[in-house]
């Protein structure tokens, strides 16, 4: 045992001597613009797995890691070990890519990877995807999967809205996807406006080449800054079926897939970047007053009374509604004139789902308490905006509103000056004397009160309660099964006399019937064995014979009518008899 324990001690230490390396390696290094390449930073013979910052790599956009493994082995008795983090990483552009070397902590060791070149090859800004793993390096074919970025405009203003659809485009047969990353850009505010779980697939033709497209993502963008803005791609990472190598992609592969000509590929499908062309807003005709509206707007405004009384309160509300960024300003602050006490506005918006373009409605609403009676003249709101396609400075303003403020109500509140509230809270604190008789109530001399036997008695009553729903619910469904029997015989009767000449099959399916509802019996799998079986002591052995001999006739009548020489419908009659006495004997 001791031996044993020296001869590892040896191999590990001979382990821990062993020279740390690190590396960093790629599994292809030359690739199309919409494959992913793996990146390894392997660590040998460290105990802690390497620490590193992959931000260095501006070339390349991170889809998934870092993914941890380690190995260890033996060989000619000598031990060595590795730690392995992985990333998955697609390429922004084309051309001969460069992975700079990264510096990896070891435990505690500063030590650098050595720099990797990747060439990328242009994909006709689509996702080029072949039956095999490669590049074609013949003549560009109609892409089989492939995202498509949709703005409605380039050039738009500063604060004007932007929509972006994103549409997928597949030949192929689509099992999942994933967004791996959602489009993102710096000076945009966003707003999305469609992503459904389970998107519609539609048919559409591409240069000639037949598609099923659908929208994946719709996003409204609002620049808060001028220049030229640029939005990231949008990349899925998405599960589909390849056609096999030695099989000829066909128009007929979307109704006759087989699992067994195809095989399952992850394929990441990226967008186009998109630019944009951000201009400011005018110079000219910008007022002081401007708070960034972009869009068509209309303001309105009203009071919840024309009339009230000193040092009450009255709601003063002022609307916007329109399209355009309406969460990205705020109104000027009206200037109210002197007498009233105004407190902050209470804001609220209510946008439009069901749109493309951001549309609305945003309220403020004031609650303001005249302090001094006479007409007050509420002020007229104005709004300035840009309108987008035209360029042009427009002016939207609601109407002054006057207001009759009357006398106040209580000689208390006018000489106070106290609001409401603080009057409510005061008469809390004020009890009047009473005026009138003082009516004395007995109290009872019961030792035990009133209330104790009431609640005694519901929780008797609650008790019992679900035993006697139980009991009128068995007795109703007892009553509508015995409503049910005595009805069979005379349903039976009624088919039977409808029978025509040949219609065998009508009279035993109508015999079975009967005897599945009168003695409950499955429909399914009922024959003349189990029927025997079943009228055994409970019907005399004569009819049941003439029963089965009835179901005999039956039988050969559906399989061989040249043979019987009775007719359906006189067999109809003679069961009809039958049923009629086993109904008797029951």
């Amino acid at each position: 045992m001791i031996y044993r324990l020296v001869i590892f001690s040896f191999l590990f230490a001979q382990s821990a001597w062993a020279e740390m390396k690190v590396y960093a390696t790629t599994d292809q290094n030359r690739i199309v613009l919409n494959q992913t390449v793996s990146l390894k930073v392997t660590a040998e013979e460290s105990n802690d797995f390497p620490k590193l910052d992959i931000s260095a790599i501006k070339d390349f956009t991170v889809i998934s890691g870092p993914g941890q493994s380690s190995s260890f082995q033996w060989v000619n008795g000598k031990m060595s070990s590795s730690k392995t983090l992985s990333w998955t990483l697609i390429p922004n552009k084309p051309g001969s890519l460069t992975i700079p070397a990264l510096t990896v902590e070891i435990d505690g060791k500063l030590m650098q990877t050595e720099p990797i070149v990747v060439t990328v090859l242009q994909s006709d800004n689509r996702s080029t995807l072949n039956s095999g793993d490669q590049p074609s390096q013949k003549e560009p074919q109609a892409p089989l999967i492939f995202l498509l970025a949709e703005p409605d405009k380039k050039e738009v203003f500063q604060g004007e809205q932007v929509t972006i659809h994103y549409k997928l485009y597949t030949r192929v047969n689509l099992r999942q996807y994933a967004v791996e990353s959602k489009p993102q850009g710096v000076g945009f505010w966003q707003e999305e406006l469609y992503a459904p779980k389970q998107p519609t697939l539609r048919e559409t033709s591409v240069d000639g080449v037949r598609y099923r497209i659908a929208t994946l993502y719709k996003v409204a963008l609002f620049p808060t800054t001028h220049g030229n803005l640029t939005l990231e791609p949008m990349i899925l990472n998405c599960s589909v079926e390849i056609p096999s190598r030695n099989r000829k992609f066909s128009l007929f592969d979307d109704f006759f897939s087989d699992p067994f000509f195809s095989r399952t590929k992850q394929q990441i499908v990226r967008s186009d970047k998109l630019t944009f062309n951000v201009k400011p807003v005018p110079e000219v005709g910008k007022s002081a007053d401007y708070t960034g509206a972009v869009g068509d707007f209309r303001l309105t405004s009203s009071v919840d009374t024309a009339s009230v009384a000193a040092n009450q309160a009255l709601a003063f509300t002022v609307e916007l509604s329109g399209t355009g960024n309406l969460g990205l300003f705020q109104l000027p602050e009206p200037e109210f004139p002197g007498g009233l006490e105004v407190f902050s506005p209470k804001t609220s918006m209510d946008k439009d789902p069901f749109r493309d373009e951001i549309s609305g409605k945003r309220s403020w609403e004031y609650i303001l308490i005249p302090r001094r009676e006479g007409q007050v003249i509420l002020p007229s709101v104005g709004l300035i905006y840009l309108e987008p396609k035209t360029g042009k400075w427009l002016t939207t303003e609601t109407d002054p509103i006057p207001v009759l403020v009357t006398p106040a109500v209580s000689a208390i509140t006018e000489s106070s000056g106290l609001t409401k509230e603080e009057i409510a809270l005061l008469s809390q604190d004020i009890r009047y004397i009473r005026q009138e008789p003082v009516r004395i109530r007995s109290i009872s001399n019961r030792i035990v009160p009133r209330t104790f036997w009431l609640m005694n008695l519901l929780a008797v009553a609650m008790f019992f309660a679900p035993n006697v729903v139980e009991l009128v619910q068995s007795n109703r469904v007892e009553r509508q099964g015995a409503i049910r029997v005595r009805g069979t015989l005379r349903r039976a009767k009624k088919i039977l006399l409808k029978v025509e000449d040949d219609d065998y099959e009508k009279v035993e399916q109508t015999i079975y019937s009967y005897f599945s509802d009168r003695m409950g019996l499955p429909g399914v799998g009922l024959d003349g064995r189990i029927l025997e079986q079943k009228l055994q002591g409970a019907v005399d052995q004569s009819t049941v014979e003439k029963l089965s001999a009835l179901l005999d006739i039956c039988d050969m009548g559906q399989f061989s009518p040249s043979i019987s020489d009775t007719s359906a419908s006189e067999l109809a009659h003679r069961a009809a008899d039958l049923l009629r006495e086993i109904e008797r004997q029951l």
